[in-house]
């Protein structure tokens, strides 16, 4: 009697586990898309100055920020010394 109960119990275990797979292995690319975030970004060449982006949140759940890069320029002497020089900055902004 035992035996019969055990084997309903691991017959019901598997048809759950089944179940649950399928509706996640199912679901479609919609679904999928429900719980992630889209990733945004975007360079913009800001010229001789450096120029400020967003920073904060857009959106509940959803933040954007911004990082500046330096465009250097290096030369070398007769010496051997390397200069260099800030010519441009890029700025990128991203949001998630």
């Amino acid at each position: 009697m035992i035996c019969k109960t055990m084997q309903y119990f691991l017959l019901a275990i598997t048809l759950a586990f089944g179940c649950a797979a399928a509706s996640i292995f199912a679901s479609g690319q919609v679904e999928a898309r429900r719980f992630v975030k889209e990733y945004y970004s975007e360079t913009y060449d800001t010229g001789s100055r450096p120029a400020r982006g967003y920073e904060g949140f857009l959106f509940p759940d959803y933040y954007c920020s911004y990082k500046r890069y330096p465009k250097r320029v290096c030369s070398t002497d007769r010496r051997g010394n390397e200069t260099c020089r800030v010519k441009g900055w890029t700025l990128e902004q991203t949001c998630q």
